[in-house]
């Protein structure tokens, strides 16, 4: 597992392991500064014994906080196991509320868990499943498929040469010499 490292203003370093759905989620999208709060503090105080995280953070520690866990998790995230396709239908219509769970309710129903059994994974997990969930739902349908397809290659950052080589244009050129 993964270690996140912060320094608390104390010069203390803490290593702790890597972020909770919940815990990413409570910290870089909170609902407002409490929830903010209490979740640095859980996620600070959860390796440490007998120490008042609370009593030692500044709000300095807690924005730095969040801006360090976000590079250091935008910098895992980096890993393909972790990016889900960017697949954009058509077919879906426009949602009028932003549903702010909606990407744990796919992970619940494809891996057949409880909401708080999903809040408690780590992150990366998390994101493993959520790469996958959205991959299983769009390969149910034709559309969705070719959305795969598209995004595959609107990803890919070298030619498939294989199916390049099997190109009948591309197969004349070769034979003329051009």
């Amino acid at each position: 597992m993964r270690l996140f490292k912060f320094r608390l203003k104390s010069k203390q370093i803490l290593s702790i392991t890597e972020p909770s759905v919940k815990e990413c989620d409570g910290i870089l999208n909170p609902a407002n500064v409490t929830e903010l709060i209490d979740a640095a503090e859980k996620f600070l105080s959860r390796n440490l014994e007998n120490v008042n995280v609370r009593d030692q953070m500044t709000d300095i520690d807690i924005i730095a906080l969040r801006i360090m866990l976000q590079t250091w998790l935008e910098e895992i995230k980096k890993d393909p196991a972790y990016k889900s396709p960017p697949v954009q239908s058509t077919a879906q219509p426009v949602i009028p509320y932003n549903c702010i769970t909606m990407h744990i309710k796919a992970v619940a129903d494809y891996a057949r868990m409880s909401f708080p059994e999903v809040w408690s994974l780590p992150i990366t997990e998390f994101w493993k499943l959520f790469r996958d969930a959205v991959i299983w739902n769009y390969s149910r349908t034709a559309e969705g498929i070719e959305q795969l397809e598209h995004a595959k290659a609107m990803s890919a950052t070298e030619p498939d040469r294989e199916k390049l080589s099997s190109n009948p244009a591309i197969v004349r050129r070769q034979k003329n010499g051009k």
